[in-house]
């Protein structure tokens, strides 16, 4: 059975038009495999968007597609041991050991391992994706500008109001007890860190497509991440956000009402 998901044209923060469109799996994909870069999101403890994820990297490769995948769950300065893993000079455990991930990520690794698996099954480059622990921890004692970091951009992209109000509602009640300034701060250092390594992995890899695996609250209504890239240089992506529902993809080309073919497009309620 095809998972149907909804369809919104143009991300947000593009030319504001907004349609959405019911469609089968297969052809969400066929949108989406034409950006450069292909973010799936999760919740992270929901074993249906990882394994939706897996379902998305293996029609990757049946379709050809040469790609490299980027996952959240690795902190950068551990990308040797991914390496190592993948070339076949350690095994798993040792891998998730020398990358601390149980430590420094935490989530089950049943939930991720069938990813990793698959990229060195397929002989896939895996990239660790995320900011060292350690950063995150300097950067909550003062602001991102006065941080200096080989992982963070020379000049920050701060998020939108909007993005802000989402992030601070996902807290829910305790929004009330949070530092709202130093809680953004974070965010944006890891909205900007991660897409810094994403510009260093395209520049690194010209003719190859980047899967994106990482937490959906960085990737909503195309803020965050995606956002933060569009900043810097001008590349197509795709965004597969998950709900309860289902999922929906945001993809940025520049698309009309008015030109559309679709004449199941409709404006959202």
């Amino acid at each position: 059975m095809l998972l149907v998901v909804l369809l919104l044209v143009g991300f947000c923060f593009a030319s504001g038009e907004r349609f959405f469109v019911e469609a089968p799996f297969e052809r969400v994909l066929e949108k989406a495999k034409a950006s450069r870069v292909i973010y799936l999101g999760e919740s992270h403890t929901s074993e249906r968007d990882h394994r939706i994820q897996l379902k998305v990297l293996r029609w990757l490769r049946e379709q050809g597609i040469d790609f490299v995948i980027l996952m959240e769950a690795f902190q950068i300065p551990f990308q040797e041991y991914l390496d190592d893993y993948l070339e076949g000079h350690i095994d798993e455990g040792e891998m998730i050991r020398l990358t601390e991930y149980k430590r420094r990520w935490r989530f089950d690794t049943k939930l991720y391992a069938p990813i990793w698996r698959f990229s060195r099954e397929e002989g896939i480059p895996l990239y660790a994706l995320n900011v060292p622990s350690e950063l995150v921890r300097e950067v909550r004692k003062k602001r991102l500008a006065q941080t200096k970091s080989h992982y963070i951009p020379p000049k920050e992209v701060y998020p939108p109001k909007e993005y802000e109000d989402f992030l601070m509602d996902t807290l829910g009640e305790h929004k009330k007890k949070i530092n709202r300034e130093r809680f953004l701060r974070i965010q944006s250092l890891w909205d900007n860190g991660m897409a810094y390594r994403i510009l260093k992995v395209m520049v690194a890899n010209p003719d190859k497509r980047l899967v994106v695996i990482v937490g959906k609250g960085h990737l909503y209504k195309g803020y965050g991440i995606p956002y933060v890239l569009s900043r810097w240089v001008k590349v197509s992506q795709s965004v597969l956000y998950p709900t309860r529902e289902g999922f929906y993809l945001l993809f940025s080309i520049e698309r009309s009402r008015d030109s559309s073919s679709d004449s199941s497009i409709r404006e959202p309620n």
